[in-house]
């Protein structure tokens, strides 16, 4: 009954062409393979099942949006999709960022170590070359003064020549070494006042 409701009668409407309201395929009624889903007449009276159902999921209604009926029989809407929360994410972070995060004071003194131990080696390795090079120049200023036609005279002119030469050269040898002393110094003690701090900041949080 049904079917003979939505053709028309073969007497009246011989070489009916019928359009799908979706994909915009025609064809012949005697194949049949359209139905009318809803109230609508005319050229958006008939569609295919298939396109009709395809355009309820994407949708996600069975309302047609012309007539206002909904489509049947037997049109079914895909379920509705929980809503993600993303607030769970910003709930505390302040809290979670100290929990993964380990103390900055802790994570700065070990940098502290391994930077204070580079520093300390490299000032002993300057020292050393520094002492080596003072030595070595004090010996070739003693080869020289020993065998200059000075040393014909007497021992006093000698010795004196040799002091005065070794003089130069440690003197401003002491005072560069005591200047690196002070800057080191200074820098450690810095560097321990800043450590206190972050390990105070750190313990009132």
């Amino acid at each position: 009954m049904e079917r003979e409701e939505e053709l028309p009668s073969s007497s009246s409407s011989l070489g009916y062409m019928m359009q799908c309201r979706v994909c915009h395929e025609e064809e012949d009624q005697g194949r049949a393979t359209m139905e009318s889903p809803c109230g609508c007449s005319g050229s958006l009276k008939y569609a295919h099942r298939g396109c009709v159902q395809r355009w309820c999921d994407e949708k996600g209604s069975t309302l047609c949006e012309i007539c206002l009926q909904n489509f049947k029989p037997g049109y079914t809407m895909p379920p509705k999709k929980t809503p993600v929360v993303e607030t769970a994410v910003t709930i505390s972070e302040h809290e979670d960022m100290q929990h993964l995060e380990p103390p900055e004071g802790l994570v700065d003194g070990a940098d502290y170590t391994r930077c204070s131990y580079a520093a300390d080696q490299c000032a002993t390795w300057c020292r050393s070359l520094a002492i080596t090079f003072t030595i070595v120049t004090l010996a070739w200023h003693l080869v020289a003064v020993a065998t200059a036609e000075a040393a014909e005279h007497c021992a006093f002119s000698l010795l004196t020549m040799y002091l005065l030469r070794a003089a130069g050269i440690l003197l401003p040898l002491y005072l560069v070494m005591r200047m690196i002393g002070v800057v080191q110094s200074g820098q450690r003690q810095y560097r321990l006042q800043l450590l206190e701090e972050q390990r105070r900041n750190a313990s009132t949080i």
